[in-house]
């Protein structure tokens, strides 16, 4: 990736394809409320694949107004076990935790990739999408704690 516009179309499609995730793990769910969460999440990340598209139509990341938020990370997701892609049905907690996982490997993926380029524009929009990856990582290990007794 070498432009802007090459870093936020690989990021739509990072967003299509957690959205495809979050469909999957809906239909894979063994309560209704479980599978309702999940496609809250999967409509979430289609929305964000229209922020995204409307940031490519822009040419440019939005200004002013953007606050950078502490990054209030549990490790949750970090120290407990989930497969990739468990078979069956799946419950509601081990879902959280795989998409959680799901979210902080992309959030490490654009801050390394960040790191490896030189221009300003390019170092921003990928530190961007590795704060929004952050922030649904820790939606989710917050969600995941809040069902720990």
């Amino acid at each position: 990736m070498h432009s802007f516009e090459e870093i936020i179309q690989f990021a739509i499609h990072h967003e299509e394809e957690e959205a495809a995730f979050y469909r999957e793990m809906a239909e894979r769910s063994k309560t209704p409320d479980q599978r309702e969460i999940m496609l809250a999440h999967a409509r979430e990340e289609e929305d964000h694949k229209r922020r995204l598209e409307a940031i490519m139509s822009m040419g440019r990341l939005p200004s002013g107004g953007r606050r950078r938020f502490p990054d209030p990370d549990l490790k949750i997701a970090d120290y407990l076990v989930a497969e990739d892609r468990p078979e069956g049905l799946i419950g509601y907690e081990e879902s959280l935790l795989l998409a959680a996982k799901r979210e902080k490997r992309a959030q490490r993926l654009y801050r390394d990739l960040a790191n490896q380029v030189t221009e300003v524009e390019l170092r921003t929009a990928l530190l961007f999408l590795a704060e929004q990856e952050g922030k649904h990582a820790n939606a989710l290990e917050q969600e995941y704690d809040d069902t720990q007794p």
